[in-house]
């Protein structure tokens, strides 16, 4: 979609309505649901100070309206994925005007082949959820980028064996930062001998490759600037029995990173991950992440702390849950960086879907607003508390 740059009288007028609103005790709907349309165009625009205006809009809407905010992104999702949907249909409709076209015309020898019919029935990858593109972007990195980032430079999310969302007996893949540092990064090309039962050679990661896969089993050793050794029990997506063990250090363009991980599965009975990455370069931090399943009871949490161009953050969360019906959770951050500084800690507890949390929260934002409040917030499972709850999926929404 082409870029376009906002009207700053328009921005002015929605936030001057929306603060109006919300002086007054009162939340219009229609009115955060229009910011939060603003704030995506305002992400497409070519001007950085855009991208600081659309993410600040974001955060004020998610402690304000999150309900709307998500409206808002499920109806930009929709209209682009109908453009899309056009643009296809129209795409699909010259290649079948273009293949009528060459069958109605004899072939000479110097001719190229014509088009297959196998092409009309591609269709384009799908695109991420605006929500995902605008949520998994922090400010700094927009803001230093000469364009406005692109799903071309969004990071490729490996599908790792084991774990497979659509069967009863895998769990997912956890979603926590130590995990997808060490598995869900672009993967390196490998140039070298690779018979499916053993492979030799390099990688694009600078690494000598070396690994066996024997269907039960498999093992793989990398040696250079990625140094790591990786052995998997039960590698497919679809058993009941899973085991995973890992570690690596190694140095990119961001610096020196350093990851270990385990898991387990035993017919989603039991079983669980833990993972801790560190980092030292452009970012310097720890995160450390870690679930389980015995039977009926789940639980997981996670903390960190990082040091980078968003300023000094830490958190720690934790939850809790029987069978996913009644659960605890509770946690606290802090943050200090030029887009939000603040403290936050809460407990909560879950009951059929419905949350309740309670707990203090202090925020001050680069206009110089100041958001104290004490909460005591009701809600469900699936819109995110004020504080992490040690469940990485929710707290990133």
């Amino acid at each position: 979609m082409d870029n376009c740059v906002p009207n700053s009288d328009t921005q002015a007028a929605a936030a001057q309505a929306h603060d109006h609103n919300h002086q007054h005790g009162h939340v219009d709907v229609q009115a955060d649901i229009a910011s939060a349309k603003l704030a995506w165009e305002s992400w497409k625009s070519s001007d950085p100070k855009d991208w600081d205006h659309a993410l600040a809009e974001k955060q004020r809407l998610l402690k304000e309206d999150p309900r709307a905010w998500k409206k808002a992104m499920n109806e930009i999702d929709a209209d682009e994925k109908a453009q899309a949907d056009a643009r296809d249909l129209e795409r699909r409709n010259q290649v079948q005007a273009d293949i009528q076209a060459e069958t109605a015309q004899p072939a000479s020898a110097g001719d190229p082949a014509p088009l297959s019919q196998e092409y009309l029935s591609e269709t384009a990858p799908p695109s991420s959820a605006p929500e995902n593109q605008l949520r998994n972007v922090d400010a700094a990195s927009a803001s230093a980028s000469a364009t406005a980032p692109s799903m071309a430079d969004a990071p490729v999310v490996v599908a790792q064996p084991g774990y497979s969302p659509d069967s009863p007996f895998a769990p997912p893949a956890p979603d926590t930062p130590a995990y997808n540092a060490a598995y869900n990064q672009p993967p390196a090309k490998f140039y070298g001998l690779n018979l499916g039962i053993l492979k030799l050679g390099v990688n694009s990661h600078g690494s000598i490759d070396a690994g066996v896969n024997i269907g039960l089993a498999r093992a793989e050793v990398q040696v250079g600037l990625e140094n790591r050794v990786d052995g998997e029990f039960m590698p497919i997506g679809h058993s009941p029995l899973h085991a995973r063990v890992g570690a690596g250090v190694g140095v990119n363009r961001n610096g020196f990173h350093g990851e270990a991980g385990a898991g387990l599965n035993v017919f989603n009975l039991v079983g669980g991950d833990a993972d801790v990455g560190a980092r030292l370069g452009r970012d310097i931090g720890f995160d450390g992440d870690l679930r389980g399943r015995a039977l009926l009871v789940n639980g997981q949490g996670d903390a960190g702390v990082s040091l980078g161009p968003n300023g000094l953050n830490a958190y720690g969360g934790g939850n809790a849950d029987i069978l996913k019906t009644v659960g605890a959770r509770g946690g606290g951050r802090v943050n200090l960086g030029p887009q939000d500084t603040g403290i936050a800690a809460g407990v909560g507890m879950n009951v059929a879907g419905h949350t309740l949390d309670f707990g203090p929260s202090i925020d001050a934002y680069p206009d110089g607003s100041v958001a104290p409040d004490l909460h005591l917030d009701p809600g469900k499972v699936e819109a995110p508390a004020f504080f992490p709850t040690g469940d990485r999926a929710l707290d990133q929404k």
